[in-house]
């Protein structure tokens, strides 16, 4: 396979440090820009294959970096990155040219099977532009190159079409056949309806075609084919932008849907099982303390107050596990209202000043110079917020101190929370916010937690188009900054 030049755009140093390391073996070189005008000055600079690009940056943003690609080069494929709480910013982003699009977090085997369809893309378009121009720029001079089109397509798993500008399929691989589950004998030379017959594929390919567009479509089974396809097809132009006809890429991605769907469905279910007994145990231990006589009091009720906190912890498992579900299946309804920032946080602090208390931790809050307002689900952003505050009390020692300040800047507030705790090693920061993951070492061994809390916080971040930062050190603590567009 070939090797590509990729540029990789993200503000998060860690999201671009990964993915350089991730693609190595497919890159020619690859180059990292930390923001959109970074990222257009490299552009401008250097010549790339392929586009890495974060939809929500500061400044110029994922979209606008779209655009200048789209006008000034648009053979560059562009792949998108995005929480999955903005898949429809990502679905927006591809209507706008991108090739594809990846959601966050993502392994790095799913991120470097993403660009080798890319490069694979890249590899078959310039193999077209080859004979389009030995055989004077006509797409029925592909018919000719059985052999070569046949080395081309015959490894590739995704099904292929060639069209001419009438929509009349001019090559196809073998995987075309199966994926498509065509009956037509045979298919070139053939209107693509002969072989097609659902409307939103051919108009997929009519727009290309007459908008010299590059489209991206994903079709559910019943469709096209049984299988669940995503497909992509981009315009073929000549050298003066005429445009001579169309490349449409079938891929089968029935397997990952329905990998999400299962997980998605354990999730649910376990939550769904699990929960209601659990609330009866707590109800149980409740009677049971309320009645127990039979051991000296203090022994008691100290044993009944570690088991009703034990399931009190395990029923906040399970509720952040529904919430991740809904969040990441897209089937959370954010009621987005004008809310007041301060009193949302006064609202946070007061009732964590009872945990703080308890441990002697101070709690102080710096409210910026004027009121300000921003437009958010009240409960989701309250339990997002509560998780940050709630860690640095947790992991701060007796009598250490809490600082929650608040800064408007650019559009935006900056919430930053600020702890005088244990602090978290550097190693670790790239993963706190994976689910399930947490630091254990010495001095984590007695605090307990799920490692869902700053998984759920991320999500609930980016649903908001917000940013999340988070700076540590062992031996000074650890500051969140959270980072929301101002109500207009």
């Amino acid at each position: 396979m070939e090797k590509a030049r990729i540029l990789i755009i993200d503000d998060e140093r860690v999201i671009r440090e990964g993915v350089a390391r991730a693609l190595r073996e497919q890159a020619e070189y690859v180059d990292k820009a930390d923001s959109g005008e970074a990222g257009i000055e490299l552009l401008g600079k250097q010549e790339f294959d392929i586009v890495l690009l974060d939809l929500m940056m500061p400044g110029i943003d994922g979209f606008g970096v779209l655009a200048w690609v789209k006008q000034h080069q648009p053979r560059l494929k562009v792949i998108v990155i995005t929480g999955f709480a903005t898949v429809s910013k990502a679905v927006t982003a591809m209507k706008e040219g991108a090739f594809d699009f990846v959601g966050k977090p993502f392994t790095p085997d799913y991120i470097r099977v993403v660009v080798d369809r890319a490069i694979e893309q890249i590899s078959l378009e310039r193999e077209t532009a080859q004979l389009r121009e030995e055989r004077l720029l006509s797409m029925r001079a592909i018919q000719k190159e059985q052999s070569l089109l046949k080395t081309v397509f015959g490894c590739m798993v995704e099904a292929v079409l060639i069209t001419d500008p009438d929509s009349v399929v001019v090559h196809h691989n073998p995987a075309a056949i199966k994926i498509l589950e065509i009956q037509t004998d045979p298919v070139i030379g053939k209107p693509l309806s002969a072989s097609i017959s659902d409307p939103e594929a051919l108009a997929m390919v009519t727009e290309a075609i007459d908008k010299s567009l590059v489209v991206n479509r994903e079709f559910p089974p019943g469709t096209i084919s049984r299988r669940y396809l995503h497909a992509h097809c981009a315009p073929v132009t000549s050298s003066t932008g005429k445009v001579l006809g169309s490349v449409t890429t079938f891929e089968d991605i029935s397997t990952s849907k329905q990998i999400d769907r299962m997980k998605s469905d354990f999730v649910a279910m376990v939550a769904h099982e699990l929960k209601s007994p659990l609330a009866s145990i707590e109800q149980m231990i409740y009677a049971v303390k309320t009645n127990c006589n039979a051991q000296p009091a203090a022994s008691c009720h100290g044993l009944h107050e570690r088991m009703t906190v034990r399931t009190r912890d395990l029923l906040r498992l399970i509720e952040n596990l529904l919430n991740l579900a809904k969040l990441e299946s897209g089937t959370v309804v954010f009621n987005l209202e004008r809310t007041s920032g301060p009193d949302l946080l006064a609202d946070i602090v007061e009732v964590a000043m009872p945990q703080a208390s308890a441990r002697n931790i101070s709690v102080r809050i710096e409210p910026s110079t004027a009121p300000w307002w921003f437009n958010v689900d009240y409960d989701h952003m309250r339990t997002a917020i509560m998780n940050i505050v709630s860690n640095a009390i947790k992991y701060t020692p007796d009598g250490g101190q809490v600082d929650i300040s608040t800064s408007l800047a650019g559009g935006f507030v900056n919430i930053s929370c600020k702890d005088s705790g244990i602090g978290i090693p550097k190693n670790h920061l790239p993963h706190i916010f994976d689910r399930f993951y947490r630091v254990k070492d010495k001095t984590t061994r007695h605090i307990t937690g799920s490692g869902l809390g700053l998984s759920l916080v991320k999500q609930v971040v980016e649903a908001h188009q917000g940013y999340i930062d988070v700076h540590s050190d062992p031996t000074h603590g650890t500051t969140f900054i959270l980072s929301f567009p101002l109500a207009t």
